[in-house]
């Protein structure tokens, strides 16, 4: 995300933003890569397990199961694995990471090692940002301004969260004004939580694990599909039902129907709580309230090609400005793996409410915003936009998963089996790697390892 100086602020992960400290809150590719072969597979008939949903969860899931000696199905509703991880190059030449693109907590993210081992450029996130009133700069002591109120709220809202306190982060901070209280609260909420302070449980934000950022310049979604491997996944087959009514589970897809002994379900709360997938038997009530206030929130991209480094900072710089209370605003990850690419990034209900503009819209709104900024010679420069969706998506309906406020304890909730048939994995089940994709994988293997001591 965005980082003023290390320790201010905590860390999570989005699809993608920076990360600003918390206790330090959560064209050419560099180097010459052999992508694996993807592996379409059939669907088994009676397999031991059946994992739904393709991202670094199922994957996760699926291999360790596999390592375990259990026949697994795998498989996933759209054309791709990856899920929220998502790299091409198609759009502007260069990678772009439509979903995660930070790899946080670095020295617990097992992302970090796998893309060292295996020859992709992983590098520690910079720590360089401008930042503007109107059109002006502010120069290195006014920018104090911004991070003594971005520290203000923050202890506001972990003190209660350290003591356990589960309001919303609105409550924490309630009389907390200031010329830049509006861009500090944009900064720890919706460009970190992908909600606004009042949507978000402080005790869940203070749950979160810490730690520098990093990037990988090949796109942490071209990482992801990489280590992959061959991992064998059915491809277009969508989930409908769960019957667990009798010994085992039945799944319905749209491609027909799979007999198994268990399931693993990662697909977002999002989905879960839409009710896209029914469960026969209904789920115990407490599970369904999991899904629904371990809620999805929205975080997007606006991203912006440039020809040439428009905002001078070199490689992975941010860009902040001073907001108002209407919440409309973004931060900007400049020039992002050095391929001219600013992600221009926003959150929560603006987020939202962005989502129902056209994508010519959002890119001209962005690059208004700039302009103001910068000065009109950056028309120039501009080559193509492209934004992001997840909110509409219908295989994620949002981003990534935090607690409301007062809802912290349903998390121990969610991650609960349903009568030793019915596992659920994914960033919102790990205790402190939520909404992240490192999360999302270590989550994956551990409830693999469970489901396989229940079978075997």
């Amino acid at each position: 995300m965005y980082t003023p100086p290390p320790s201010k602020a905590r860390s999570v992960s989005r699809p993608g933003l920076p990360d600003i400290g918390r206790r330090s809150f959560l064209a050419g590719l560099g180097a010459t890569l052999v992508a694996p072969r993807l592996v379409r597979a059939q669907v088994p008939s009676n397999p031991d397990v059946i994992v739904i949903g393709a991202g670094a969860a199922g994957l996760a899931a699926t291999r360790m199961l596999m390592e375990r000696g259990l026949e697994v199905a795998l498989i996933e509703a759209a054309p791709r694995i990856g899920g929220r991880a998502y790299t091409e190059t198609t759009t502007f030449g260069v990678p772009y990471d439509h979903g995660a693109h930070w790899l946080h907590v670095g020295a617990s993210n097992p992302f970090v090692t796998y893309g060292r081992k295996h020859g992709f450029d992983i590098y520690r996130a910079p720590d360089n940002y401008r930042v503007f009133d109107g059109d002006r700069e502010l120069d290195a002591r006014e920018k104090d301004t911004l991070w003594n109120a971005w520290n203000e709220l923050y202890g506001a809202i972990g003190a209660h969260g350290q003591k356990g306190n589960d309001i919303s982060a609105a409550e924490a901070v309630a009389g907390i004004e200031g010329p830049w209280s509006a861009t500090a609260a944009f900064g720890i909420g919706p460009w970190s939580m992908g909600k606004d302070l009042e949507d978000f449980s402080v005790v869940d934000w203070w749950s979160g694990a810490d730690g520098a950022d990093w990037y990988c310049r090949e796109g942490f979604g071209a990482l992801i599909a990489h280590w992959a491997g061959n991992v064998p996944v059915s491809l277009g087959t969508r989930a409908t039902r769960i019957d667990w009514s009798a010994d085992g589970v039945v799944v319905e897809t749209d491609q027909g129907s799979i007999r198994a002994r268990a399931v693993v379900v990662t697909v977002s709360t999002g989905v879960l709580a839409s009710g896209a997938i029914v469960f026969s038997p209904v789920l115990p009530a407490r599970k369904l309230e999991s899904f629904e206030r371990i809620s999805m929130g929205l975080y997007n991209h606006i991203a912006l090609q440039f020809s040439e480094d428009v905002f001078g900072m070199g490689p992975d710089g941010y860009l902040l400005f001073r907001m108002s209370h209407d919440r409309k605003g973004f931060g900007v990850l400049t020039n992002a793996g050095g391929h001219g690419l600013a992600y221009c990034d926003v959150g929560g209900s603006w987020a939202r409410d962005l989502e129902e503009e056209s994508a010519e819209a959002r890119i001209d709104y962005a690059m208004g915003e700039l302009r103001g900024m910068l000065g009109s010679s950056i028309d120039s420069r501009f080559v193509k936009g492209a934004v992001t969706s997840w909110g509409q998506n219908p295989l994620t309906l949002g981003s990534y998963a935090s607690a409301e406020p007062g809802a912290h304890v349903l998390r121990s909730v969610l991650r609960q089996p349903v009568g030793e048939r019915i596992f659920f994995a994914g960033e919102a089940c790990h205790r402190s790697l939520w909404a992240t994709a490192a999360g999302a994988r270590l989550s994956g293997e551990e409830v693999a390892r469970d489901v396989a001591r229940n079978l075997n």
